[in-house]
């Protein structure tokens, strides 16, 4: 599969507390409206902030204007995000 071959793509689930990443797109076609409403947008850069215990939800902040979401894991498993550094 095409993130397999490439070490710094990932879904948002795979990230851990203080990395930081950009929004690649999706992995699937039919983008929940909810995320673009979010400005989970392609080419936003995102910090992950932190997890809830238990398999819960994640936190991240959108870099370029400050808001924190909180998104479910299997909703942050369909965002593809590219590591920085």
């Amino acid at each position: 599969m095409f993130l397999q071959k490439h070490k710094q793509l990932a879904s948002l689930a795979d990230l851990r507390k203080g990395e930081k990443a950009k929004i690649l797109g999706f992995s699937t076609e039919d983008i929940p409206a909810k995320f673009l409403e979010l400005g989970l947008i392609p080419g936003e850069n995102i910090e992950y902030k932190s997890s809830a215990p238990f398999n819960g939800p994640i936190c991240i902040s959108l870099c370029k204007s400050k808001c924190v979401l909180a998104l479910r894991k299997s909703e942050a498993c369909e965002v593809l995000v590219k590591k920085e550094g």
